[in-house]
């Protein structure tokens, strides 16, 4: 007789893990927290908040250009709660919800690639235990681009699979969902730019096969263009970019380039475990016509993808934010939905035997990485947030400078020198067959370790006390039942008690930072005159144009406000701020 669990469907197992993921994040993700991550995370948050409002798109109470809204319009659910407390709570738990999907697309890549069960079981552990999940408890779009590039993933590889007729087909529909993960990131243009790449390897090797190439890749880049100009020209008509970091470099970022580059690469790699980089890529086959494509266009693409993307944080971000850091920040929370993907290939090529030439090659790429891993890398800089699946590696870098004799430097290349030996010692026990199981384990292991990690810093960065999330969520009742104008003005620039406001009160403020104003000389006379002078708040930087009048003033107790014209209302206000009445609406006088 059949067992009765081999008559379940394998999907209601995966939904099985699907809910306990869920539960287990949401419940993980659920305490009182504020903003952190500027300006990524109030741009999601206000975006969300004003398409709710029906007031388009803004940041900040003042019209935006930012046009990444699938994120916002994931946690709109959220915002039909009442009390702000109660939405914060809800958006933890929707992002629980989106990220734990991820084992659905996880299972998918593992049916079409012909996976056993014990290898299914390991690949969709690995996913429901990835750091990612961390960011349930953050208000970043990394729970959404997880389970959405994974299924980004599937469509190509079943377009790489597919008859030339049914390519075309499955081309359209990765083109209309590359368009969905782009609304949510933009370097999610690489899965694009490794597509292209890995189609002409394709061509090059069979000439004959141009028509429907070009049919396929004409299908991917339509529906991915046709996306584009229709949401350019109806929800986005008139804007402008909605990304500042995509200019061009200037010459002293181009000299830094190269270290960026080659700094983001050693570090991707020892993130992904190494072996999970290099093993597949000695594996690499020619795409011969009739070729398996799990076992030949996959693994490249997978590669291609992994390293476009290092090339675009290193473009976009790291030259840009870390000039001249000897450590720059990793930010490996763009890469990570590769990681299962890739591990599903190194399985795939530890089952073929690997030839000498390609066993020689393995020792020289470990080789390379390791010594400039030694040489060139340091330490990850500030962000930890970002690091994901180097958090070990950060755990211990973080705390060398309590050692005696050697100092931090000299601890940091001793640590990186383990690194790289250990990195020896499991290559050569791959290729020997040995303690397969137990790696496995291993990385499981690491991958809860890293969630552990991240969800310790996001705690520690995130979290505010039920007192001050209530305060702050009460006051944002009062306010609505005020009319007229409120100006907002924090001490300094973005400050844990200015976050809070930021977070809990969805009213529309203008938000200018007293630091603001004096840096920018608006408060040379000491009197803010609203008739004649435009603020703008530290970011997006750009004055308001339709702030002529403040009715009330919530001001931070730091403030040296002149209070002669003002009254304080009786509307208590989370600690450290007061709510006054303006009763001069055109000015604000300071001290």
């Amino acid at each position: 007789m059949v067992s009765a669990h081999k008559k379940i469907n394998p999907w209601v197992w995966v939904a099985v893990v699907f809910a306990v993921c869920a539960v287990v994040y949401g419940v993980l993700s659920s305490y009182p927290r504020e903003l952190a991550v500027y300006s990524d995370e109030l741009r999601y948050l206000d975006v969300a908040r004003s398409l709710w409002q029906g007031r388009g798109l803004r940041v900040r109470n003042m019209p935006s250009d930012y046009q990444k809204i699938l994120y916002p319009l994931f946690i709109l659910p959220a915002l039909a709660l009442k009390t702000t407390a109660a939405q914060i709570t809800a958006i933890g738990w929707l992002n629980a919800l989106y990220a734990s999907s991820a084992v659905f697309p996880a299972y998918a890549l593992c049916r079409a690639t012909g996976q056993n069960h014990r290898r299914t079981v390991f690949l969709i552990g690995a996913v429901a235990l990835l750091p990612t999940m961390s960011a349930a408890s953050t208000f970043m779009s990394e729970t959404v681009f997880l389970p959405l590039s994974l299924w980004q993933i599937y469509f190509l590889l079943r377009a790489m699979q597919a008859t030339p007729k049914a390519r075309v087909g499955w081309c359209a529909a990765a083109g209309v969902w590359c368009y969905l993960l782009y609304l949510n990131k933009e370097v999610a243009l690489y899965y694009l730019i490794a597509w292209v790449l890995v189609r002409a390897w394709v061509l090059w090797q069979d000439r004959s096969s141009w028509r429907a190439e070009l049919a396929c890749n004409a299908a991917l880049f339509g529906s991915f263009a046709a996306c584009f100009v229709l949401a350019k020209l109806t929800l986005f008509r008139g804007l402008g970019n909605s990304y500042n970091q995509t200019g061009w470099l200037s010459a002293e970022q181009w000299g830094f380039l190269p270290f960026a580059i080659v700094c983001d690469v050693l570090f991707t790699v020892l993130a992904f475990g190494v072996f999970p980089v290099l093993l597949p890529a000695v594996g690499l086959r020619r795409p011969a016509k009739g070729s398996d494509p799990v076992r030949t266009q996959l693994p490249l693409f997978l590669l291609l993808s992994l390293f476009v993307g290092v090339g675009v944080i290193a473009w976009s971000i790291t030259v840009r934010e870390d000039l001249h850091s000897p450590s720059p920040r990793q930010h490996m929370r763009y890469l990570e939905p590769l990681f299962m993907p890739l591990l599903l290939v190194t399985l795939n090529t530890l089952d073929e035997k690997l030839s000498t030439t390609r066993r020689r090659l393995l020792a020289v790429l470990t080789a390379a990485w390791g010594v400039g891993f030694i040489v060139l890398c340091r330490a990850i800089g500030a962000g930890a947030g970002d690091n994901t699946l180097l958090q070990w590696f950060d755990f211990v870098a973080d705390r060398l400078d309590r050692l005696p004799v050697l100092g931090l430097n000299g601890w940091l290349l001793v640590w990186r020198c383990i690194i790289a030996a250990g990195a020896a010692c499991i290559g050569v026990l791959l290729l020997r067959h040995k303690a397969r199981r137990a790696m496995a384990c291993g990385v499981l292991a690491l991958c809860v370790l890293c969630y552990a990690g991240e969800w310790r810093i996001n705690r520690w960065t995130y979290a505010v006390t039920p007192e001050a999330q209530q305060a702050a969520s009460d006051l944002n009742g009062r306010l609505h039942g005020l009319d007229g104008t409120v100006l907002f003005i924090p001490n300094g620039i973005r400050q844990r008690d200015s976050q809070l406001i930021e977070t809990y009160v969805d009213r529309d403020l203008y938000t200018v930072e007293y630091e603001t104003l004096c840096r920018t000389g608006l408060l040379d006379d000491g009197v803010l005159d609203l008739t004649a002078e435009a603020p703008a708040p530290e970011y997006p930087g750009r004055p308001y144009e339709d702030l002529t009048h403040a009715d009330w003033l919530l001001v931070s107790d730091d403030v040296p406000l002149d209070t002669t014209n003002l009254t304080p209302a009786d509307i208590a206000c989370p600690a450290g701020y007061t709510l006054w009445h303006n009763n001069e609406v055109t000015r604000v006088a300071f001290l």
